[in-house]
């Protein structure tokens, strides 16, 4: 059966910029095409293109959306040839492990007018600038939102029932793990991503992309601080035991939490995401064992607050990004663009026969 996953391998975060740009793909890869170039390059439409190709002739896509610009693509992953497509462009710089095996360089800049560019160059460097401070700042408001949960978590804490949470993650592991195990062969024995990400257009979700066609579905529900992600972590450990294929989605804001976890050897997912309540087959709800009048909604405001500020400032960065790639417009061979995307084409397509 075809289908279509979307997610994000990157996210804007109380980390900066954090990465998982190595998860698109893994090691044992038949190809990975990896694009450089410059804004407004065509890197992001040449990978549509396949992807819309490949999909008309009966192959799975995964799409690896940009977190800066989620309409804009940083990678593309042909599941049943398992080839993929990244842009290895900074902030998330790629560059081939296995030149001339695997992995194969394409530089899309070869095409750019440096006559002509030299014209914008002052626009360009200002441009840069203040796409750099805008990220500093919603990177600084994300880290301070960041210290705010930690405050709401702890004092959610002291209304939690702990004994009550752990005989529910006790549960919740025997329940789990009691499904008989289907041996297939995975791409990936643990992979990490981002199911949903903070863009300069707000809070952008893919998560139901990829609960779509999964068995068995369990929704947690719970406060901060109810224990959610600790109990993911639970399980995550569980199924390390094991030796079972998992992808685990981290939280958009703060990397270090779990938000998401497939089991792939035994089709389960355990997602504390609101898209969970959708494709539920079973809710653990957490809340059951937190008191909610300790709840401080002051505290609350203020973290949605810090996420608000820190969405603007992306928003401030965004307009400097299409600055510069309405400046590399115009110099660019769309042409040569364009000859490399069919010879692209038909090289993954030779893979079919």
């Amino acid at each position: 059966m075809i289908r279509v996953r979307r997610m994000f391998p990157g996210g804007n975060t109380s980390q900066g910029f954090y990465s998982f740009h190595d998860n698109i793909m893994g090691p044992d890869r038949n190809k990975l095409y990896i694009l450089k170039g410059m804004p407004g390059g065509g890197k992001s439409s040449l990978m549509k293109y396949i992807a819309g190709r490949v999909l008309k002739e009966g192959f799975s896509v995964e799409y690896h959306h940009c977190p800066s610009d989620p309409e804009s693509i940083d990678g593309i992953v042909i599941e049943e040839l398992n080839i993929g497509i990244v842009d290895g462009t900074a902030p998330h710089v790629i560059d081939p492990i296995y030149p001339g095996l695997t992995d194969k360089l394409i530089d899309l800049s070869q095409f750019i007018d440096e006559k002509k560019l030299l014209d914008f160059k002052d626009k360009i460097i200002k441009a840069k600038l203040n796409n750099k401070k805008a990220y500093g700042k919603a990177f600084a408001y994300f880290k301070a939102a960041k210290i705010v949960h930690e405050i709401i978590e702890e004092n959610n804490k002291i209304g939690v029932d702990f004994n009550g949470v752990n005989m529910e993650t006790k549960l919740l592991i025997d329940k789990v793990f009691s499904k008989k195990e289907e041996k297939r062969d995975f791409v990936f024995k643990e992979r990490h991503l981002f199911s949903n990400a903070n863009t300069p257009e707000g809070f952008a979700d893919y998560t139901e992309s990829i609960l779509e066609g999964i068995d068995t579905v369990y929704y947690l529900e719970g406060e901060i601080g109810t224990g959610k992600s600790t109990l993911l972590n639970r399980l995550i450990e569980e199924s390390r035991i094991r030796g079972y294929p998992i992808e685990i989605y981290h939280n958009s804001t703060i990397p270090e939490k779990i938000e998401s976890l497939i089991i792939n050897n035994i089709d389960i997912c355990i997602t504390s995401n609101k898209y969970g309540t959708k494709y539920a087959d079973k809710k653990i709800d957490l809340n059951r064992y937190f008191h909610d009048k300790i709840k401080n909604d002051e505290d609350y405001k203020t973290y949605e607050l810090l996420i608000k500020k820190a969405t603007d400032s992306l928003a401030n960065a965004s307009e400097n990004h299409q600055i510069l790639e309405k400046t590399y417009k115009p110099v660019v061979d769309y042409s040569g663009v364009n000859r490399i995307k069919e010879e692209l084409l038909k090289e993954i397509l030779a893979y079919v026969d």
